[in-house]
């Protein structure tokens, strides 16, 4: 198995059922409204970008069908904003928690 299976193995399971993508829009959405701080704003911003990512996916998805070979060169600039969006919207989350707690553990 090489690095860019590794990379992009993940985004295969987004290509099948694009409607999972909204799970991880619902969780982000979830803990920026749990959290209620305003430094969770890139929790809120990947709420936003897999919920759009989503519907995106949901239309390619449906045109995927219509052509013979269809070549997704646009999951090569997608994947990595979306990873990176998880892990501001994780870290910034985390932090907004720590605040609010008091705790500097884990």
């Amino acid at each position: 198995m090489d690095l860019l299976t590794l990379f992009y193995g993940p985004m295969m399971l987004f290509i099948g059922l694009p409607f999972l993508a909204l799970v991880p829009a619902l969780l982000f959405a979830r803990a920026y409204r749990v959290s209620g701080r305003p430094r969770a704003k890139a929790a809120l911003v990947a709420a936003i970008l897999w919920a759009l990512y989503g519907l995106y996916e949901g239309y390619m998805f449906f045109w995927s069908r219509t052509v013979i070979a269809p070549i997704r060169v646009d999951l090569l600039l997608l994947a990595p904003v979306l990873y990176l969006a998880t892990l501001g919207g994780i870290f910034s989350w985390r932090r907004s928690v720590r605040q609010h707690t008091g705790g500097s553990g884990p």
